[in-house]
């Protein structure tokens, strides 16, 4: 057995289908005359045809609104079905119905349901596309309508000697034999129905062709053509059915599932042990079928059962389409609001899934600003170059400011030159270099301390403090220059735009036990409890007009990188101290 390849893509934007509230009104006004009907009692025949001709007008109405496949076989086959309905009516109605008019009706209910079969046929996916089981199930229902078509009602009918003429005769043929076409494609394409649309429609139609059974027998046999038999029910509860389906919209995405879809085993799982059971009834004659009308009675408790599992099958399938969608849209972090039916594992699994699929989406993010960073460093090079080769002749410009931008032009070129080792690390998967030579962090310090000096000297009010401890001198660790250097200069940075009235910025070093501390304090505005526990993660920023947050996440990672730490302490209108402990560097070889 061959099986097709799974179903690994999302239709685009599956969403619940809206309803139309004007498409659903006939069907509301239809249920409550068929409420009215049955509370009746003794007139309920006089109220049943004027209502399905009522409920055929708005389906031949509808019908010229659609734009689905196959749109125009369906049109053909609900003015039919208005047509015949209308006839019927007629006839009950009448004194004496000629017999054209008979004929013309029964020619019509021919044509609607051989429409009908064409319309769902256009619909179905080419056989080649189609499962095994599919096609299976397909041939094993054309069988079993062959043969209940044949034994049901061709052989009472041609027995019974009522309308003993050859049109009657071939219209009788032909119309079983579109019957025989109708149902086992109404059951399949019902079984594998993605929208409300195709959902109730084909239940609707299948529930009139079982009705047609008994409805046909009754026709065929029987002399009072007056008569209007309680199954006839069954054939508005059809219509309404498929009036129903007109409030909702017969394109748009995927219309059917997959043969493998959970949708499709679900319902299909339901209609095999249905079978088996009302087989096993039928076998031990607990169910009798001695006419059309006993074996439509069956069928009716079949359709119950086979709707009602068809209509849990799609309630849950389609909130776990739902879920996927709300996955792989990123929408929202409650996964669990799209869940109208709460199944706890599908819930599970959509909140699993979408922390993949958001963890996936933000390495991307990472890797496609890693490409922006390398190609950033390669082309700043060349600026860089030009700014060297000026600063060999701006011996006008004073010494500090030389310095400065000495400094500066270095710093960059270092910064680029990180960048792009970590891309070609990355790029290539090779690990990093070994061990970090040591080095003594009150040099590397001073060296910031002396570049931010000269940048924030024209600030008024703003001075920026060193302090080492008795014991500085003697303190290094395994860092990496320019990632120090950069992590330490934006902390500064940070503590000098909090200061919105001047202050001071004081850089101490100092041993704690086995590690370096190095402070970065100032006395500025302070940040607020509920923000400063946020602080250090990507993207989060306080206080600074066009801040991203960066600056202190690479601080962090980059201490976190060399087994260090990074920690916030602020007190709101008095300051703030970033703390950066490192582990000393051991000469003995503990580290």
């Amino acid at each position: 057995m061959t099986s097709a390849a799974p179903d690994t893509a999302l239709p685009a934007a599956f969403r619940r289908e809206a309803v139309s509230f004007y498409a659903l009104l006939p069907a509301l006004a239809l249920t409550a005359g068929i409420a009215a009907s049955l509370l009746s009692r003794a007139h309920w025949n006089q109220f049943i045809l004027p209502l399905e001709v009522f409920a055929d007008l708005f389906i031949a109405f509808f019908a010229f609104r659609q734009t689905s496949a196959g749109a125009r076989w369906w049109r053909i086959a609900a003015v039919s079905l208005l047509a015949g309905d209308s006839f019927y009516l007629a006839g009950h109605a009448a004194a004496n119905f000629p017999a054209w008019a008979f004929m013309t009706q029964e020619a019509f209910y021919t044509l609607g349901h051989t429409m009908t079969a064409v319309y769902l046929f256009s619909n179905l996916p080419p056989a080649r596309e189609l499962e095994a089981v599919e096609k299976a199930l397909l041939a094993v229902l054309v069988l079993a309508g062959i043969y209940i078509s044949v034994q049901y009602l061709l052989i009472p009918y041609f027995s019974s000697g009522n309308h003993a003429t050859p049109f009657f005769y071939t219209n009788a043929v032909l119309n079983r034999l579109a019957e025989t076409a109708v149902l086992p494609l109404a059951v399949l394409l019902g079984m594998k129905a993605r929208s409300r649309y195709w959902l109730y429609l084909t239940h609707g139609i299948a529930l009139l062709s079982i009705t047609s059974l008994a409805l046909g027998y009754n026709t065929a046999t029987s002399a009072n053509m007056g008569s209007v038999p309680f199954q006839e029910y069954g054939w508005l509860c059809g219509l309404l059915l498929i009036l129903a389906a007109q409030a909702y919209r017969a394109s748009g995405g995927e219309p059917f599932a997959r043969w493998k879809s959970a949708r499709v085993r679900m319902g299909w799982l339901v209609l095999s042990s249905n079978m088996a059971l009302l087989l096993l009834l039928y076998l031990i004659q607990t169910l009798t079928s001695k006419d059309a009308f006993q074996l439509t009675s069956i069928l009716f408790i079949f359709f119950g059962l086979w709707l009602a599992a068809n209509l849990i099958a799609f309630r849950i399938s389609e909130d776990i389409y739902l879920l996927l969608e709300n996955v792989t849209s990123g929408g929202g972090a409650e996964v669990k609001s799209a869940f109208r039916v709460a199944i706890y594992e599908a819930e599970l699994f959509a909140e699993k899934l979408k922390a993949a699929y958001e963890t996936i989406r933000s390495q991307a993010r990472l890797s496609a600003l890693a490409s922006l960073a390398a190609q950033v460093a390669h082309d700043i090079r060349s600026p860089l170059a030009a700014l060297d080769s000026v600063l060999k002749d701006v011996s006008e410009l004073p010494e500090e400011k030389r310095r400065l931008i000495g400094a500066a032009t270095g710093r960059i070129r270092g910064i680029a030159a990180d960048l792009l080792e970590r891309n070609r690390r990355d790029a290539s998967a090779a690990p990093a270099a070994g061990p970090r030579e040591p080095l003594a962090l009150r040099g590397l310090i001073e060296a910031v301390i002396t570049e931010k000096r000269l940048q924030y000297g024209g600030l008024s009010g703003v001075a920026i403090e060193a302090g080492f401890g008795n014991d500085a001198s003697g303190l290094s660790a395994r860092v990496e220059p320019v990632a120090f250097g950069r992590a330490l200069s934006n902390l500064i940075n940070n503590a000098v735009e909090a200061m919105e009235r001047g202050g001071a910025v004081t850089v101490s070093l100092a041993r704690r036990g086995n590690c370096a501390e190095v402070a970065v304090r100032d006395n500025g505005k302070g940040i607020p409890p509920e923000v400063l526990g946020r602080l250090g993660r990507r993207g989060e920023t306080y206080g600074k007009a066009g801040g991203s947050g960066l600056g202190l996440h690479h601080a962090r990672e980059a201490a976190e990188s060399w087994n260090g730490s990074l920690t916030i302490s602020s007190h709101p209108g008095k300051g703030t101290e970033v703390l950066l402990l490192l582990p000393l560097f051991d000469p003995s070889g503990g580290g």
